[in-house]
């Protein structure tokens, strides 16, 4: 493979506009450290191209290459997508199923058990939360659930 070997002053250059991108994205270089993403490896890719050697352009088994790897990142980032959702309706499958059971719970931060019944089943943020009576709990809390014992009537 070639290697591109950039003076001082294409390294400015692409440092200013590849500043002057992320800022208008609202990216710092927190958020940016650590994250290759399937923009950053086209944007690499279309710079390769641009600034190859004419007289030695890049042989077709290395663009071939390289557009394999964009694929399979592309291919993984979506992939992951889809196991967030899946993993999302899981969860809320599993809290629904609890819905008007008796359940008991401790929350070791506000050191609280609450037992009861549960009401409603809501996300407060991106956490599956129960409503028993006035408390909310965190389903991930959640250590016990029973089958609500049908009241029975004298005869």
């Amino acid at each position: 493979m070639q290697v591109f070997q950039m003076n001082s002053a294409e390294k400015l250059s692409s440092q200013l506009q590849a500043d002057n991108v992320n800022k208008k994205l609202g990216v710092t270089d927190v958020e940016q450290q650590g994250k290759l993403g399937k923009d950053t490896f086209l944007k690499l890719l279309v710079t390769e191209l641009k600034h190859q050697d004419p007289t030695r352009p890049m042989e077709d088994r290395e663009f071939i290459a390289q557009m394999a790897q964009f694929s399979s990142l592309e291919q993984m980032t979506n992939l992951n997508k889809e196991l967030k959702n899946l993993v999302t309706s899981s969860k809320a499958s599993e809290a629904y199923g609890v819905l008007g059971k008796n359940i008991e719970s401790y929350d070791t931060q506000s050191k609280k058990r609450i037992a009861g019944t549960v009401s409603s089943v809501f996300f407060k943020g991106d956490e599956l939360m129960l409503k028993v009576g006035k408390d909310e709990v965190a389903m991930k809390h959640v250590h016990s659930v029973n089958i609500v014992e049908p009241v029975k009537t004298a005869k």
